[in-house]
């Protein structure tokens, strides 16, 4: 009994632990993509792979704990979405939320 109790705690912490790896990956891969379209310097890039890590973590635990009830879920990433908007404008600016607002557009 003691052994499927160290199983399950295991196998539970890997599958935390590689969640957290693709959220890393994703926000790696988007600030890496609005690096390049914007030509972002080293110091706003770091600013904006945070942004976008905290956007993903927020959404894992959105999405967790209103699972059984969709209408508010989708209303929680919404506001999520806004305040990921507003604080990307911050680092960036119009200008740039502009552009980027554009090359998204065009994918």
């Amino acid at each position: 009994m003691r052994i499927l109790y160290i199983l399950f705690f295991s196998l539970s912490f890997s599958l935390s632990v590689y969640s957290q790896d693709g959220l890393i990956d994703r926000a790696k891969k988007i600030s890496d993509e609005m690096t390049m379209v914007l030509s972002l310097d080293e110091e706003t890039s770091e600013k904006i792979y945070h942004i976008q890590l905290k956007r993903f973590i927020d959404a894992q635990k959105i999405r967790t704990t209103f699972k059984n009830d969709k209408p508010m879920m989708k209303a929680e990433l919404k506001k999520l979405q806004n305040r990921l908007w507003g604080k990307l404008n911050a680092v960036l600016g119009d200008d740039k939320m502009k552009s980027w607002g554009a090359h998204k557009k065009s994918i």
